[in-house]
């Protein structure tokens, strides 16, 4: 059996307050996702006096204003995800917000079950002070691409594992002082990971 993953979950790793750690970011709470896709090509789309030249040279019937294009895999999938941060339960439990998950007891690296503000602070903490690239990619856990670490059941989705990615930029909402909650959105985009070639540059120097 598989399972989707209900929100999203990102993990960090970096270097912080002089220890190597990793965070898990949880965000469910009024979750909402945006993805798009964008399309670059080596070739085109030709315009239409190209398009006529190619169908003479290749003798093709084409029809008008159906132009050629070459597509080697270029552009990008952006995922603009939303939640809210609170401090009370989801779901029976306080969403993890840090390195430690432990809502007892409040550092500079975890505000799990902490107000909403402290959470967004320690998030954007995480994200904005981290090295997030090729070599270092976080991963996002979403939809059917996750492992089943954050399943009750312990299941993976359809695709087996989470996605490597960068974080393209954060928004926090801040309303008001007196609002308990806060709005935290996070465009991530998917990157190719350079970690196992630089690996194995390593193991041959």
């Amino acid at each position: 059996m598989t399972e989707r993953l209900s929100g999203a979950v990102i993990q960090v790793e970096a270097n912080l307050d002089g220890q190597s750690r990793t965070a898990s970011l949880e965000l469910r709470k009024d979750f909402e996702r945006e993805s798009e896709s964008t399309h670059e090509f080596v070739v085109g789309p030709v315009g239409e006096i190209g398009a006529r030249v190619l169908n003479l040279v290749t003798n093709s019937d084409s029809r008008l204003r159906q132009p050629y294009v070459i597509d080697a895999g270029g552009g990008r999938v952006a995922y603009d995800l939303r939640a809210t941060l609170s401090e009370t339960p989801h779901n029976g439990s306080y969403l993890q917000m840090g390195d430690t998950g432990d809502p007892d007891h409040l550092t500079a690296t975890d505000a799990t079950g902490a107000d909403a503000r402290t959470q967004a602070d320690v998030a954007q903490r995480w994200l904005s002070q981290s090295t997030i690239d090729s070599v270092n990619p976080a991963t996002l856990h979403i939809g059917h691409y996750h492992d089943g670490t954050y399943t009750d059941s312990g299941e993976a989705g359809l695709f087996g594992s989470p996605l490597d990615v960068y974080v393209a930029n954060t928004r926090v909402i801040m309303s008001s002082e007196e609002s308990s909650t806060v709005d935290f959105n996070v465009t991530l985009v998917p990157v190719a990971t350079l970690a196992n070639a630089l690996d194995a540059a390593a193991q041959l120097g």
